[in-house]
């Protein structure tokens, strides 16, 4: 009886169970992440009686959790993939309905731009269009600002939102360590509450929804997560320990965002993040967001840039260069946002060209002439500003080597703008020349060069316009016939200079004032002439317009002081001159202990002297050794005031030549042992109300001729040519080049607009370019009428005619000061509109829509993949309910089991318990 009620007392705590299970399943039919579980019955070990073994009834074994690694597994990896499309479609459709409204677009304000500008086109004059052409300027700099804005409100909101997911992210870090503690009370996963399995995996699904991440268990159950590509790379999670996640902003490209890993320890930046929704935010801000601000401040600074280009080339209503229309921070992030326009005038809207071409009334080809300009030449040799320094000195000279087989060397240009420019040749050789051109072959100084020389000098290579002509009209030409009025002097030149006078009567010098300038004569200094000469020929050099004769000696070499005598000796008005010959040595220079040798020059020759005693002790002695023989040596030493030993000659014999003997070399003085040529200075005494210089010129002589007097050949121009000029030197050798000038560079456009130029046809096949206020031929070029678009360029202008015109045509371009009539410049603005500016050759708008498609694309995309793997989410989630989740029908049918079970054990319950009474009842 007992085993009746041990067996039937079991089965009814096991259904009772088993029915406990089954409820407990059907109330979390509808809890998330819930798994189905169930009741494992097992038969209790059997009991021998007698020979005869007898079962003892059932137990419950284990409540089972329905679970499937794989497909919970999938589950969460399906999950990652579908939440990483939701931020890159709701996010990227919100750009697109900003940057593509047509309210807040950009592509209705640009064709509202470039439809002002035409109506202004049409009358340049009117105040109300030019007012009207503003107000549109700034709706768009407006429109640039509303769509950068709004695009930094999305920054700010996924900003919000990559915070916000990486701190969800931490609590559930946090969660599954929490988990993975309690855990640990248990050896084995089969020994785990069910309840809590389901909350661990119930955290990881959560977690998958943030970002793709890698899974290992432990035989407990507790699970370790990595964000990283391999399971340990980037653990968040490794058992009872958690890592926090940061955010690092990047301010310089804000779009960007980096993951830090336990930002607050040991930070390393993780690797990389796939899948869920922080990796689709990021890829939607790199791809999307950032891609739409850089092509927007892409747009607008290409924009600023090409308009502003245009204004500033054009003239405003009171004959003004434009200004620039807009501003805008190029340097600044979201650049875009900073476009503002900088007129508030709307007479200061150039709607002009800076440039015109007016064609003659009495012109009979019938040619209408355009005009713009395409810029300053470039080509030729440096700037001579960066090339040479602004001192005329040797010691601040280059060095030009023109060749017997190419006997041309280019040394500067130039630029516009400088004055009273002076270019130096020193120690020139034999047959070289100094050549100053302007770019169309116009020779300004120098020598005339023959055909030979033209051809290599004459070339684009070489800085000139194509199809420039060769012509010496201008060539060393003074006066009203020179050319644009330019004085040109080639030779040795002294001008009359000044200084400054103080009124010192006050004893206190801060109160002096100062007095006119006071005219100082005109004084021309040689360097040292060439030694062992023996005559310089007649009819080579002339001053001051005055040939000079031969200069030559009768014995001996030609002195400095001979050839002083013979100009003094020509009676040129007001002209002085005479020699001198110093030797200047720097102390720390002086090898006391060291022999000295020298001879002076006169008209016998040379006169040895007694060599100088060794073994002095001072400068002093060596000085008193010198001056000891000066009366039979005709040279004497002394302290200069700048602590120099100088050299010179004795009284009577000013301008000889001083030779170091090479018997004694090295020597004291530590000079080379050779023959040093006296100084000849040349003066001009001043004359009231004129101008009284020194030139020292050619009549057939060429600059090596001056060089044998110890001058430099210079080519000096006073006043400015208001273009470039071009500096060679011809004729092999080597020469040396130093440069003097004042003034400084200058827009070379705006130099041109203050010349007005009038072209003249010469014939159908020649024309020439004159400058109206000098009458100057600029330019004197062959015409081709087969080429008219452009027909010809001039200094960066560029002229374009409707078809050849005939002999006699005349056309006038000046810099167009009344900017009201003109509407060339704004024209210019329009055709911008289909101008190919943007990359790929693409046009403003163009460029704009074409980013507004790229963003749809990535947006259809997105979608695309959204309904593609949601499919696939549906599918995991499907698998994983078949396995865990509960089903109604069959728990049902469970509980309609368990419950007959339950009753036909409480039966043999009942049934024993009569069987026992029946016993107890027994007499």
């Amino acid at each position: 009886m007992s085993d009746l009620v041990s067996v039937a007392s079991n089965a009814v705590q096991s259904y009772q169970r088993a029915l406990g299970t089954v409820s407990n399943n059907i109330a979390n039919v509808s809890t998330e992440g819930y798994s189905r579980q169930q009741v494992v019955m097992a038969a209790n070990p059997v009991a021998k009686v007698g020979t005869v073994f007898l079962g003892t009834g059932v137990t419950v074994d284990s409540v089972k959790r329905q679970y499937d690694t794989f497909a919970e597994s999938n589950l969460r990896n399906s999950n990652s993939q579908l939440t990483s499309q939701e931020p890159m479609v709701n996010y990227a459709n919100r750009v697109i309905d900003i940057m593509g409204s047509t309210s807040m677009g950009l592509s209705g304000a640009l064709d509202q731009f470039f439809n002002a500008a035409r109506d202004l086109s049409s009358d340049p004059a009117s105040t109300v269009m030019r007012g009207s052409f503003l107000r549109d300027s700034e709706n768009l700099a407006a429109r640039f600002g509303e769509l950068s804005g709004q695009l930094d409100l999305v920054q700010d909101e996924t900003d919000e939102a990559v915070k916000s997911y990486v701190n969800s992210m931490n609590t559930i870090f946090k969660q599954l360590a929490a988990v993975n503690t309690q855990m640990t009370k248990q050896k084995t996963a089969e020994l785990q509450p069910a309840d809590l399995l389901d909350q661990r995996d119930v955290l990881l699904k959560d977690l998958s929804g943030y970002a793709q991440i890698k899974t290992g268990f432990a035989e407990n159950g507790a699970v370790t997560v990595s964000l990283g590509p391999s399971l340990t790379r980037d653990v968040v999670v490794d058992g009872v320990n958690y890592f926090m996640l940061g955010t690092n902003f990047n301010s310089a490209a804000p779009e960007k965002v980096s993951l830090v890993l336990d930002p607050y320890g040991a930070s390393t930046t993780l690797s990389g993040i796939s899948g869920g929704k922080l990796s689709g935010i990021m890829s939607f801000r790199e791809q999307v967001l950032g891609s739409s601000r850089s092509s927007l401040d892409t747009l607008a600074n290409n924009f600023v840039k090409e308009v502003n280009a245009i204004h500033t080339s054009g003239i405003d209503a009171y004959g003004n260069t434009g200004l620039a229309l807009f501003n805008i921070d190029k340097n600044s992030v979201g650049s875009a946002g900073t476009v503002k326009v900088n007129l508030n005038d709307p007479l200061k809207v150039s709607a002009a060209a800076q440039f015109r071409v007016i064609e003659a009334p009495n012109n009979t080809g019938g040619a209408d002439a355009g005009i713009s300009y395409v810029g300053k030449p470039t080509n030729g040799p440096p700037d001579l500003t960066l090339t040479l320094v602004n001192n005329p000195s040797s010691s601040a000279a280059i060095t030009v080597k023109p060749t017997i087989s190419r006997p041309v060397a280019a040394v500067a240009t130039i630029p516009n703008g400088l004055e009273n420019i002076s270019v130096l040749m020193g120690e020139a050789d034999p047959g070289q020349q100094l050549q100053i051109f302007t770019r169309d072959g116009r020779q300004l100084a120098g020598k005339a060069v023959d055909a030979a020389t033209q051809s290599l000098i004459l070339t684009e290579a070489n800085g000139f316009a194509a199809n420039a002509s060769y012509s010496d009209a201008y060539l060393n030409v003074n006066g009203a016939n020179s050319y644009k009025d330019i004085n040109v002097f080639y030779g040795a030149k002294a001008s009359v200079g000044s200084v400054i006078q103080a009124d010192s009567t006050e004893t206190d010098p801060t109160k002096h004032s100062t007095l006119a300038k006071v005219a100082v004569p005109a004084t021309l200094q040689s360097d040292r002439i060439q030694t062992g000469l023996t005559s310089i020929a007649a009819g080579l050099i002339k001053l001051n317009g005055v040939t000079l004769p031969e200069i030559a000696v009768t014995s001996g070499t030609l002195q400095a002081s001979d050839i002083a005598t013979k100009i003094q000796a020509a009676g040129i008005s007001g002209i002085t001159a005479s020699a001198k010959n110093e030797i200047r040595i720097p102390v720390s220079q002086l090898k006391l202990d060291l022999p000295l040798s020298l001879k002076s020059g006169n008209a016998a020759g040379f006169t040895v002297i007694q060599a100088v005693p060794t073994g002095l002790t001072s400068v002093q002695g060596l000085i008193d050794a010198i001056n000891s023989k000066s009366s039979t040596t005709a040279v004497q030493a002394f302290l200069g005031n700048d602590g120099n030993l100088v050299l010179t000659n004795t009284t009577g014999n000013e301008g000889k030549d001083i030779a170091i003997d090479s018997s004694a070399s090295p020597n004291a003085l530590g000079l080379k042992a050779i023959t040093y040529g006296g100084q000849i200075s040349i003066s001009r005494a001043l004359v009231d109300g004129m101008d009284t210089p020194i030139e020292l010129g050619f009549a057939n002589g060429a600059p090596a001729d001056l060089a044998k007097m110890g001058f430099k050949t210079g080519a000096y121009l006073s006043g400015t040519a208001n273009e470039d000029l071009l500096v060679f030197v011809t004729g092999p050798g080597e020469a040396k080049i130093s440069t003097g000038y004042t003034g400084k560079p200058v827009d070379a456009k705006q130099a041109l607009r203050t010349n007005p130029l009038q072209v003249r046809f010469d014939s159908p096949t020649q024309f020439s370019i004159v400058d109206i206020k000098t009458d100057t031929v600029v330019a004197s070029r062959k015409f081709d009428p087969n080429y008219l678009e452009p027909a010809f360029v001039y200094q960066g202008i560029q002229i374009s005619l409707s078809n050849p015109p005939k002999a006699g045509d005349i056309f006038v371009i000046d810099g167009n000061k009344d900017g009201t009539g003109n509407n060339e410049n704004m024209l210019a603005l329009i055709d911008l509109e289909s101008e190919p500016v943007m990359g790929g050759g693409k046009t403003f708008a163009a460029a704009y829509i074409d980013n507004v498609n790229d963003m749809g694309n990535i947006a259809r995309q997105a979608t695309i993949s959204q309904s593609a793997l949601q499919v696939v989410f549906d599918q995991a989630l499907t698998a994983r309910d078949q396995v865990s989740g509960v089903s109604l029908d069959q728990e049902a049918a469970d509980l309609v089991r368990y419950q007959q079970a339950y009753q036909a054990a409480a039966k043999i319950l009942q049934v024993a318990s009569q069987l026992f009474d029946s016993v107890l009842q027994v007499r």
